[in-house]
């Protein structure tokens, strides 16, 4: 939970100050079955039942494929998909850096940094934390700064993103307050009230608007959809040819669950995987795994029946 950069008015002004956002989250594809809502209704209940927070909004990044189907299990309200910035930027002098927002222009410690490159010496008055103070800053120097901002800003190479859903959810200590704040919510925004839940991905351009006035993009692939040839056995010409294969195409042939593998994955450093990729992408071969089960389900037997091994027959 976070504090919006910017505070929404879907409340009405007076009540901005309740607004939490839902800014991380953590994933892990070997987590128990519906973890991730769990984990997001429990800090939801835990924030109004000890805090004065009783909306919580939340952003999937379309770019990324996100659609937020976690808050749509958790019965968020959909508010549209006309958030977030509208531009990338990258520094084309330094490639390796990672694209930026135009957030970064109204950091204070990016603002401190482009002042001490222009040859202006800082001053410990000029700043409260991480707030810029302007009305304290004589107007040349302001303006030498801002200008140093814009002219770098203006170097950088820039690249439109699509918008981001939005979703919003309400909720108060009683019944009572929640009904209370969902009818104010309706009457401030009636257009956002009913929206339906988005069911496409991706951040295909479409001209159309939707319903709060915006572009709205649309993918061109349904969830219920294997998009690709290359999709986890969409193919079996292509499937019947590889070598390895992924955690979840494994699960299937063998009838493992995913679970286990990946317990076995980390705890046994006989188990056939091999990791590719910077971040952790595990593949293993099925034939080295009916190899590695037939020797584990041999041990376990010999162990169970106390069969002597073949090679303390063979010396005795």
């Amino acid at each position: 939970m976070a504090t919006p950069n910017a505070f929404s008015d879907l409340l009405g002004k007076e009540n901005k100050h309740l607004e939490k956002l839902i800014s991380r989250g953590a994933c892990i594809s070997w987590s128990p079955k519906n973890l991730a809502s769990a984990l997001i209704m429990y800090s939801i209940r835990y924030m109004v039942k000890h805090t004065e927070f009783r909306f919580f909004t939340a952003y999937s990044d379309t770019e990324a494929r996100e659609l937020g189907t976690i808050y749509q299990a958790c019965n968020f309200t959909y508010l549209g998909q006309s958030s977030g910035a509208k531009y990338s930027y990258s520094d084309p002098n330094e490639p390796e850096q990672d694209a930026f927002s135009d957030r970064l222009f109204r950091k204070s410690s990016f603002i401190r940094r482009k002042a001490i490159e222009a040859g202006i010496e800082w001053r410990a008055d000029w700043h409260y934390q991480d707030k810029i103070l302007w009305d304290q800053i004589p107007d040349e120097v302001a303006y030498k700064i801002k200008a140093a901002i814009q002219s770098y800003q203006d170097s950088c190479e820039r690249r439109r993103i699509p918008l981001k859903h939005k979703y919003v959810y309400i909720l108060g200590k009683t019944k009572s307050e929640t009904k209370h704040l969902k009818n104010i919510f309706k009457n401030l925004n009636p257009r956002l009230a009913d929206l339906p839940y988005p069911k496409i991905r991706g951040p295909v351009e479409n001209p159309s608007k939707n319903s709060v006035g915006r572009p709205c993009r649309i993918p061109g692939q349904e969830l219920t959809k294997r998009p690709n040839s290359w999709w986890p056995l969409a193919n079996e010409d292509i499937a019947s040819s590889k070598k390895f294969y992924s955690i979840k195409e494994v699960s299937k042939m063998f009838g493992i669950s995913q679970w286990l593998l990946y317990h076995h994955a980390k705890t046994d450093a006989t188990f056939p995987v091999v990791n590719v990729g910077v971040k952790k992408k595990l593949l293993i071969d099925p034939t080295l795994l009916a190899t590695w089960i037939e020797q584990k389900t041999k041990k376990f037997k010999q162990a169970e029946h106390n069969l002597i091994s073949s090679a303390a027959l063979l010396e005795a």
